[in-house]
């Protein structure tokens, strides 16, 4: 399928998936948070107090505590809070929870966070064979490709075009470290193993092909993201050449050639991303699941992309200690050689809830 490179517009079949995505989201979330009247995640004493303190008629003032929507706020109410009491929110059976509801600390834009809230999903968990700290990525789409007015920008960026996830996925908060990927593995392939300005067990594992990676893999029951899952995680609702805020150097959100001083550094020393990702930019390339096609764009469907079936290269993302300017940017594609082992490219893990 050609794509229009100029629309930069969402399908008629994109929007209509979006809307089902948006209203199955908002069912699922209501029946299973009915009483999660302050919105925190979880029914319990709080809620009732608001349910008590709207208690009585409630056809003009549209009190919250009216959950059946019959305008008045009584035992009906009441009963289907405590039918609904305790926590709103699912944890994945492989995972840890580490905090159910987004930290709008982390998570600062409103429109992310109800996105992850609408879920139902714990937002940050840590996986249980490798520890593995992951972040939730909710549903929705995003235009891929060449960021506009990016000057820097190569063909294999275009078209610009819209690509849409119906489910959440989870994905590492960090790199893959070195000491994770011993814990599971039982070998360190890394060549920054020395000291220097951050502890090896911090920093992320290179030097590893894609052979190792998938015994990590296969350990673990994680797998690596597709490129579409790494670009969505990596904009995080920005849209420029790399997810800095305004005003905000790039200095401050990634380690690349003028200022790592052409060593790996330990992961989650930069800010992070508007989701709450470190290092998507910057400090290692990292794998993908895709098999790597320049002109993969002009035909890749518009719905979970899942990556040309075959290929020789496979795609790298990301940028490096290593990288200029020009290859630090969100829509940047690289590809190598699967066997390669390189000192500048790790990977970073996803998984299905």
């Amino acid at each position: 399928m050609q794509r229009n490179a100029g629309t930069g517009r969402l399908s008629r079949g994109v929007l209509t998936a979006l809307a089902v995505v948006a209203a199955t989201a908002g069912i699922a979330r209501a029946d299973a948070c009915i009483g999660d009247i302050d919105e925190d995640g979880a029914v319990g004493a709080i809620d009732i107090v608001e349910l008590l303190s709207a208690w009585g008629d409630a056809s003009s003032a549209g009190a919250r505590g009216d959950l059946n929507g019959d305008a008045v706020v009584n035992s009906a109410d009441l009963a289907a809070l405590l039918a609904s009491w305790g926590s709103c929110i699912t944890l994945p059976s492989w995972a840890l929870s580490i905090e159910g509801s987004p930290d709008p600390a982390v998570v600062t834009d409103p429109s992310l966070r109800a996105a992850i809230a609408a879920t139902g999903l714990a937002w940050r968990v840590r996986e249980r064979a490798s520890g593995v700290e992951m972040l939730l990525v909710p549903p929705g789409a995003f235009m891929m490709g060449a960021s506009p007015g990016d000057a820097l920008a190569s063909p294999q960026e275009f078209p610009v075009h819209a690509v849409v996830f119906p489910q959440a996925y989870y994905l590492g908060r960090y790199e893959v470290t070195q000491l994770e990927f011993k814990r599971v593995t039982g070998f360190n392939p890394s060549y920054f193993t020395g000291p220097g300005e951050s502890a090896p067990a911090d920093r992320p594992v290179e030097t590893v092909h894609l052979a190792a990676v998938g015994a990590f893999l296969n350990a673990t029951g994680l797998r690596l993201p597709t490129e579409a899952e790494w670009e969505r995680a990596c904009r995080a609702g920005t849209t420029g050449a790399n997810y800095a805020a305004d005003g905000q150097p790039i200095e401050s959100i990634a380690w690349f050639a003028p200022n790592s001083g052409f060593v790996t550094r330990a992961v989650g020393l930069k800010a992070a991303n508007p989701l709450g990702f470190h290092d998507m930019l910057g400090n290692v390339w990292e794998w993908c699941r895709d098999w790597y096609d320049a002109s993969y764009y002009q035909y890749s469907p518009e719905v979970d992309p899942p990556g040309p079936s075959t290929g020789t290269f496979r795609v790298i993302r990301g940028g490096s200690w290593y990288a200029p300017l020009q290859n630090t940017r969100v829509s940047f594609r690289g590809a190598v050689w699967p066997a390669g082992m390189f000192g500048d490219v790790g990977f970073r893990v996803a998984r299905d809830p």
